[in-house]
C-alpha cells in the first residue's frame, strides 16, 4: 500500500530550484535510500511530512505516521538510556514495558548509561527505538551510518528488520552511495535537472539464485559495470559514469566524488564501454565523452581534459591519443 506519492514535484526557495521532476512511491516496509545533499534532502524531508508544500507538482500522503531524523539532532546527554525512553514512552502512551525491547536495538548493556558516555552506533540505535514508541508508518532518516563501524552498522541493521517486521517503511538520505548499499532495497540518485535516477542493486544470495532459474533467458543488448560492495553487488550503466581510472592495477569506477571497484581490468573495460561512448584517453584512464566539457592545453605536448560540473577532475590526454579522439568527436 502506497504511504506517500510524489508526482513531478518541484521546490525553489529565493529563485533556486532545489529539487526537480521528484517522482516517487513509498510503499510499506519499503527501505528506500536517496543520494543527496543534505540542503536537498532537509527540503525534501519537509516536504514529506508537509511542513513545506511543493512549489510545483503533487503529493499525497496517506499516513500523518512520519517521523524525521536529522545528523545534527541531538539527544538528552545527561539522561540513562532508560530515563530518556521512558520520556517519549509517555509522550506517545505505549504500553509495553520497554526493557523487552532493549535487546531489539541492542541496549541492554547501556541500559542505566548516561547518553553522553555511549558510542555513535548506540545513539544511533536510540534514536531508532525512540521513534519506534510511536508506531510510525514512516521514518525519514538523514545519513544513517556516516561513522560506524563495522559492529555498529551490523546491529543498527538488526534493528532495522525489526521495525520492517512493524510494517516501518524508511527512507534514507546521505551524500554517499556506499552507505545507502548497506540498508537499502532501492537506491535513486538525485539529480536537481532530471530528478531521481534509480541505481540497479541486487543481493548476491538473490543473485545466484535466480541465475539458477533464469540462465535461458538473457536480453538483447545490455550492460552495466558491477562492483561489490558488502553483501551487496551494485551495476552502474554506462550513462552514470563519469570515468574509470586504473591504480595500482585496480580499475575504480568513478561517479561524481565517489569511487568503485570493480574486478574488470582497464582493457575488458575499453571493449566493452567504448560503443557507449567511453575513450581510452590515457592508459590509466577511461573517460565517458558525454562528461567532457573542455580540452585544454598547456603546453605543445600537454593536454587536459575537464569534466562537465567539476572542474576540479582534470583527466590526462596522450598527445598519441588526441588525434584518436579528434577523429572520433570531429573537432
Amino acid at each position: 500500500m502506497p504511504l506517500v506519492t510524489l508526482e513531478n514535484v518541484m521546490k525553489q526557495e529565493d529563485n533556486t530550484t532545489l529539487l526537480k521532476n521528484i517522482d516517487l512511491m513509498i510503499e510499506e516496509q519499503s527501505q528506500i535510500g536517496i543520494k543527496m545533499t543534505n540542503e536537498e534532502s532537509c527540503v525534501f524531508f519537509k516536504l514529506l511530512t508537509g511542513e513545506m508544500t511543493p512549489s510545483s507538482g503533487q503529493i499525497n500522503r496517506e499516513t500523518n505516521g512520519i517521523l524525521m531524523e536529522f545528523t545534527e539532532d541531538g539527544l538528552y546527554d545527561n539522561l540513562s538510556v532508560f530515563s530518556y525512553l521512558d520520556i517519549f514512552k509517555k509522550i506517545a502512551d505505549f504500553k509495553n514495558p520497554l526493557k523487552e525491547f532493549s535487546a531489539i536495538f541492542s541496549l541492554s548493556d547501556v541500559w542505566d548509561t548516561k547518553i553522553k558516555h555511549l558510542s555513535f552506533d548506540q545513539k544511533k540505535r536510540l534514536s531508532l527505538f525512540r521513534m519506534s514508541l510511536f508506531s510510525p508508518k514512516l521514518l525519514l532518516i538523514q545519513s544513517p551510518l556516516s561513522h560506524s563501524t563495522v559492529e555498529g552498522i551490523e546491529l543498527y541493521k538488526k534493528a532495522l528488520e525489526y521495525l520492517q517486521s512493524q510494517n516501518v517503511a524508511i527512507l534514507f538520505t546521505s551524500h554517499f552511495l556506499e552507505e545507502l548499499v548497506l540498508v537499502s532495497n532501492e537506491i535513486y540518485r538525485c539529480n536537481r535537472n532530471t530528478g531521481l535516477e534509480k541505481t540497479d542493486l541486487i543481493n548476491e544470495s538473490k543473485a545466484e539464485s535466480s541465475e539458477a532459474n533464469d540462465t535461458d533467458r538473457k536480453p538483447a543488448s545490455v550492460y552495466k559495470v558491477s562492483s561489490k560492495m558488502a553483501d551487496k553487488t551494485i551495476f552502474f550503466s554506462p550513462d552514470e559514469i563519469d570515468f574509470i581510472e586504473s591504480v595500482n592495477s585496480v580499475s575504480t569506477i568513478r561517479i561524481g566524488e565517489e569511487y568503485f571497484p570493480t574486478a574488470l581490468t582497464m582493457n575488458e573495460l575499453e571493449e566493452k564501454l567504448t560503443r557507449f561512448g567511453f575513450f581510452r584517453c590515457h592508459r590509466s584512464y577511461l573517460v565517458n565523452l558525454q562528461r567532457v566539457s573542455e580540452l585544454v592545453s598547456y603546453s605543445k605536448n600537454s593536454y587536459t581534459l575537464i569534466l562537465r560540473g567539476s572542474n576540479k577532475v582534470n583527466l590526462p590526454i596522450s598527445r598519441n591519443r588526441l588525434e584518436a579522439m579528434r577523429a572520433l568527436i570531429e573537432f
